[in-house]
């Protein structure tokens, strides 16, 4: 069983604080969140930077490690397994609708810009030999998996797709994409890493015509994208559907990109990784952060709520490590699905709540890991109320463009995505729904004859005892957070993954959590994404040197949904 959590994001467009919706789901812990919002588009045109390779050029990198790990990189070992796409799925809802025939065009303008929208995977990245008696030790890799993009290989007709909604209301055409969004979420089939492109997009639409609103669901191959890169597309997209509505065609192209770097070129260095430079690249803050991570296991943080399983523990990651499913292989692990439902905070709501993180001195980001923390105490005990305390470890997602060498300045789509680890607790069940207890007998009495019983008072009429909680795990999260920064922790994370990655077969232990009794496929408490503010003058370059804004009146506003699919 999956689960996913309330997630909540602020979104700021040029100078308009933009409508954040979130989703949310009363299954409890979180599972990897994006932002979603409404905002209108505005339009500029950047001065294109010196070395930007040509659109008719075949480009070639080999996949970092990262990337190995979305795709993902199969187990040749266990050929009856195939391990599927990790899905990227994106939604944007159009005030109006386009022509298909407008949508083509501006498919193939970013397919011509971004080189990985037209790529496909060559090489099985499989070693010239396993070292070790559990086959999990790898040495050499004489054909890794590499992005080949070539011009013309693929164009929109290989990537689109209409779905004419039959009714006419708003409610039908939500009904249609978010059927297709958790389909996808789910089931990354659609994606042949060897033959098709590693993305599509569908084109929700009504027949009411131009005015009326459609969507445009973009679903990827994990390692070609982040949330950053699908929102800065979205917004390329929908400004190209805007000039060609205003002008007929496109009179601004996108300007032409190389591959962006991976994910460990970018942090560490080009040619700084451990294919590279093994063990040289690794120093005392290395160690010091590899201890760090082993001290945060002695903790125990919960994984599962009551009933769901043992969660792993140390046992369970040494019987992964032995090529074991821990606590044996759950029969109905195929069966677990995605759990969303789709949430809209309004503008005024954002604006409060930015409010409200400033007077307490903490970001939006610290908020929500308070909220996700809490909201995972309420359904730890599974329903049945056993007064304990417990420790809660909370993946936090971060964009890794900006920590260390940051090679990649965003000019491409790509997957720069990474993480660090939240630890919060003791604390006591249910103690978000404490939040607004004035009575704590009576609500444990209640709680009793009504185990999943939630109340909105809970929530709009805090007591000071609850909001101090609150807030401290806020700051409690912004301290730890900075600390990471500080000690330079995604340079150590960054390339201690790209070590384990690198000489081990990692696929097939996330393959082996995914199956586990004992772990139902998870590592964290929770998780959550935000991805912070997103400034329209950092958009995708297009060609010209003038900034060049889009007429207030333009057709073209849009709502977000996304959601990465993480094991």
């Amino acid at each position: 069983m999956r689960f996913v959590c309330a997630v909540t994001s602020l979104l700021a467009f040029a100078k308009h604080v933009s409508n954040v919706e979130s989703f949310s789901t009363h299954s409890g812990i979180s599972k990897i969140g994006r932002l979603r919002s409404e905002l209108r588009v505005q339009d500029f045109a950047v001065t294109e930077t010196e070395g930007i390779t040509s659109s008719e050029t075949v480009q070639r990198r080999v996949l970092g490690s990262q990337e190995n790990l979305m795709l993902p990189r199969q187990y040749s070992p266990n050929p009856d397994v195939t391990f599927p796409s990790m899905s990227h799925v994106s939604c944007a809802v159009l005030s109006s609708t386009p022509t298909e025939a407008a949508l083509a065009k501006a498919i193939d303008e970013v397919m011509m810009a971004h080189p990985l929208l037209r790529c496909k995977i060559e090489g099985d990245g499989q070693p010239d030999e396993r070292i070790d008696l559990l086959q999990m030790v790898r040495k050499g890799e004489p054909n890794p998996c590499t992005f080949v993009s070539k011009p013309g290989m693929f164009s929109a007709s290989d990537v689109l797709r209409t779905v004419n909604v039959e009714a006419n209301d708003r409610s039908s055409l939500d009904k249609s994409w978010q059927s297709a969004f958790n389909r996808d979420l789910d089931d990354g089939s659609w994606c042949n890493v060897e033959t098709s492109p590693l993305w599509k997009v569908e084109f929700h639409r009504s027949k009411e015509g131009s005015d009326s609103p459609c969507a445009l669901l973009f679903s990827f191959n994990h390692a070609i994208s982040d949330q950053s890169s699908a929102n800065k597309l979205t917004d390329q997209i929908v400004s190209l559907l805007a000039e060609i509505d205003e002008n007929g065609s496109v009179l601004s192209h996108p300007v032409a990109q190389e591959i962006p770097p991976s994910v460990e070129e970018s942090v560490l260095g080009k040619r700084e990784t451990w294919k590279d430079i093994g063990s040289a690249g690794i120093s005392p803050g290395t160690i010091k952060y590899v201890a760090g991570k082993a001290l945060e296991e002695t903790k125990a943080p919960v994984i599962l709520p009551d009933g769901f399983g043992e969660g792993g523990g140390v046992l369970g990651a040494i019987a992964t490590i032995t090529g074991n499913a821990a606590g044996g292989e759950d029969s109905k692990s195929m069966e677990r699905k995605s759990v969303l439902e789709f949430r809209t905070l309004s503008k005024q709501a954002t604006s409060s709540l930015l409010e409200k993180c400033r007077e307490n001195g903490v970001s939006i980001t610290n908020a929500l890991s308070a909220a996700l923390t809490l909201t995972s105490t309420d359904f730890i005990d599974g329903g049945k109320p056993k007064s304990k305390e417990r420790n809660y470890k909370i993946l936090q997602s971060l964009d890794m463009r900006r920590f260390g060498k940051a090679e990649d300045t965003g000019k491409s789509v790509g997957c720069l995505a990474g993480s660090m680890d939240l630890m919060h607790g003791p604390l006591p069940d249910r103690s978000g729904e404490r939040v607004g207890i004035h009575n704590v007998a009576a609500w444990n009495q209640h709680c009793r004859s009504h185990p999943f019983s939630f109340r909105r008072q809970l929530r709009t009429q805090p007591t000071k005892k609850g909001l101090k909680l609150f807030w401290d795990l806020a700051r409690e999260g912004q301290s730890q957070t900075e600390s990471f920064v500080a000690s330079d922790g995604p340079t150590h994370a960054v390339r201690v993954f790209d070590f384990a990655m690198t000489v081990s077969d990692l696929n097939n232990l996330v393959h082996l959590t995914a199956q586990s009794k004992d772990s139902q496929g998870r590592a964290y408490s929770a998780g959550f994404a935000n991805a912070g503010v997103y400034e329209r003058l950092e958009a995708f370059q297009k060609e010209g040197g003038e900034q060049r804004t889009l007429k207030v009146g333009s057709p073209f506003c849009w709502q977000e949904y996304a959601m990465n699919d993480f094991p």
